[in-house]
């Protein structure tokens, strides 16, 4: 998903992210029946010509039902936004913590200490695998240890794993007195925040629209659209067809938002970029990790010796 292009026209004509290649087949249906209904009222079958049809389904109903359809799954794709930016910054705050309030002169410690940072970005990249359902993401084989990889390959929830990690090495410190309790606390905190974004997130999956509102909108919008050249053909003729086709086209095509955005962790072009965010968590994360200086020395060093 990228931002809106000042490029009016361009934003038009842009297919690939539009709901049309979605809709084209029951606008098509649409025209079709309408097309019919022309053709018998042409034939001099006048009888087709119902506008009593007008009252069968109320327009201000259908419209309401479309409105909280479309606002319901809008809720849903802006908290999916508001959880993954603050994942973002979650993670940089933690990743920032055990880099500037760790201090270790051990090599063998401030490796641990390398690892766990970037295990924050782990955390994000884990939680798209878990939020998508899919396996283990295979360009972790080159961040994480063979031990971590075959835990993640075998656990439930990757991204609560990484947490348990993390927190373990954070009250590893703790009892090395590395951190006082203050900074505990802190630390605490931000893993608590990062649970917290994982179960909203959870949330928004396991709570879709009810199946029984989406059906009935579903046959309303058919209902509506088939009785529409009955009202239309006395007095549009021929022109009932397109004009049966536009209407088909708004009205499926604001049902089709709702149905593309209400799960805003997929693959779709107007789902959330989280392999974009993902990635800047971990450039932003390494950066920290090259700009160390103490922490690049120490390194530096302990691969000499």
């Amino acid at each position: 998903m990228s931002a809106e292009p000042k490029n009016w026209l361009k934003l038009v004509l842009d297919l690939k992210d539009s709901v049309i290649p979605a809709i084209k087949q029951q606008v098509c249906l649409s025209m079709i029946f309408a097309l019919l209904i022309t053709l018998i009222h042409q034939g001099g079958f006048t009888g087709v010509h119902q506008p009593a049809l007008a009252g069968l389904i109320p327009g201000i109903v259908l419209g309401l039902l479309l409105v909280f359809r479309t606002n319901t799954a809008y809720d849903r794709f802006w908290e999916g936004w508001k959880i993954a930016g603050a994942m973002v910054f979650t993670c940089r705050n933690l990743a920032r913590k055990i880099c500037n309030n760790v201090s270790l002169t051990n090599p063998e410690a401030i490796q641990e200490k390398l690892a766990n940072m970037r295990l924050v970005y782990v955390f994000y990249i884990t939680i798209i695998s878990h939020l998508r359902k899919e396996p283990v993401n295979q360009r972790l084989k080159s961040i994480i240890s063979v031990k971590h990889y075959a835990e993640l390959e075998t656990t439930v929830n990757m991204p609560l794993q990484v947490v348990k990690w993390i927190s373990d090495y954070i009250y590893k410190l703790y009892a090395h007195q590395h951190i006082d309790t203050i900074q505990l606390e802190a630390h605490n905190k931000l893993l608590d925040q990062l649970v917290e974004c994982l179960s909203r997130c959870e949330r928004i999956l396991s709570a879709p629209m009810p199946r029984a509102y989406s059906i009935h909108l579903k046959h309303l919008l058919i209902l509506y659209c088939l009785a529409l050249p009955f009202q239309l053909v006395e007095d549009l003729n021929w022109w009932t067809i397109p004009t049966v086709g536009v209407i088909a086209f708004a009205l499926f095509g604001i049902e089709a938002i709702g149905l593309e955005i209400e799960d805003p962790f997929g693959y779709d072009a107007n789902d959330i970029p989280l392999e974009k965010l993902a990635n800047k968590v971990e450039n932003d994360i390494e950066v920290l990790i090259e700009s160390h200086e103490p922490m690049k020395s120490r390194v530096s060093q302990s691969i000499l010796t």
